[in-house]
């Protein structure tokens, strides 16, 4: 193989020959071919794009593994307990079973009893 940029003389005779059947050519046939090599050039004169799937399949799959990851690593929500409003249920029961709490719930003005306990507790305790 020649290294060096000199043509050879098959190569001249090559190229001679190439450009006089060119030249023989009717602008018809010509601009077919020429259409025809822009055609074939094309697709590897395009750059590929990021949005190719030999790029988002990888990343997919590093994407779905971390997911994974950080989804059987992480800790999960506390359960809550059974009986989560069972103070509300008590302080309920309370009042259903004292017969003088019961009768002062029924008072129609409700706010006013709240707010004497709430100074009641705050000067008393």
């Amino acid at each position: 193989m020649n290294m060096n940029h000199e043509t050879t003389e098959f190569e001249r005779r090559a190229a001679e020959l190439l450009r006089a059947s060119a030249a023989g050519l009717d602008g018809a046939t010509r601009a077919r071919l020429a259409h025809a090599r822009t055609a074939a050039l094309q697709p590897a004169a395009r750059t590929p794009g990021w949005l190719e799937f030999r790029y988002l399949a990888p990343v997919g799959a590093v994407a779905a593994a971390t997911l994974a990851t950080v989804l059987l690593l992480s800790p999960g929500k506390p359960v809550a307990p059974v009986n989560d409003g069972t103070g509300s249920a008590l302080y309920d029961m309370d009042l259903l079973s004292d017969a003088e709490a019961f009768d002062i719930a029924q008072e129609p003005d409700l706010g006013f009893i709240e707010w004497a306990a709430a100074q009641g507790e705050g000067t008393g305790g």
